[in-house]
């Protein structure tokens, strides 16, 4: 009479990652597959010391993996605390801002003033504000022949309507100037908001990324939010 040998069930370790990347599985599951492989397993061809030592090896470094995850996000989360209170040094000093990617929240105000330098005078220039499609909203002239100017947007677009809250983008439209422009926002840092994208400062109806500031000033002892008259 044959016996025919019990088919053994595939062995799964608990080592599957989440869409965030962490790795989940506890002791207790991993226990429960392997007794669960042990009592299935084939008598005739059992598994071997080797392939268990192996196993409780896997187990062994899973909980380290997730031990060692979990001190790494306390470690960002403490890391991010103490970054975004050394952001708040900044508030209510005046600061110079590379004119980029920024954002329009529901709080309103006008947007602080650009400073527009460049090496020989301009022609036909412009600032160029587009939203997060790529579409244009606003086009400000740059007057020609200048090479330091300061332009000022009202937050409205080309229609005069005040632009929806959002992410939006401005960039230099050299026209046919010869020489680099470069722009700055210029104002002061009236506040720190922590948004679902990261900290972002205030100056005046815009927020901005810390990164893109690149010139701290001294504390401005103007009470008035930068783009508001006083």
């Amino acid at each position: 009479m044959s016996i025919d040998g019990i088919t053994t069930p595939t062995t799964t370790t608990p080592t599957t990652t989440s869409s965030g990347g962490g790795i989940k599985g506890t002791q207790d599951e991993f226990l429960k597959l392997f007794m669960a492989q042990l009592q299935y397993q084939d008598p005739f061809a059992p598994t071997s010391n080797a392939e268990m030592v192996g196993q409780l090896a896997q187990l062994s470094g899973v909980e380290q993996a997730k031990q060692t995850n979990e001190q790494l996000a306390d470690l960002a989360s403490a890391q991010a605390a103490v970054a975004n209170a050394g952001l708040a040094s900044l508030v209510g000093r005046d600061c110079n801002a590379t004119v980029g990617n920024f954002s329009i929240d529901s709080t309103g105000g006008a947007p602080p003033p650009m400073s527009i330098t460049a090496a020989s005078g301009t022609k036909g220039a412009a600032m160029v504000i587009t939203d997060a499609n790529g579409k244009e909203v606003r086009r400000i002239p740059i007057p020609d022949g200048s090479t330091s100017a300061t332009l000022a947007w009202d937050g409205k677009d080309a229609n005069g309507a005040p632009v929806a809250k959002g992410n939006y983008s401005m960039t230099v439209d050299k026209g046919a100037s010869t020489a680099d422009i470069t722009a700055s926002w210029t104002g002061r840092v009236d506040a720190v908001e922590l948004t679902a994208s990261g900290p972002r400062l205030r100056i005046g109806g815009v927020l901005l990324a810390p990164g893109d500031i690149h010139t701290i000033g001294p504390e401005s002892i103007n009470t008035t939010p930068s783009g508001q008259k006083a």
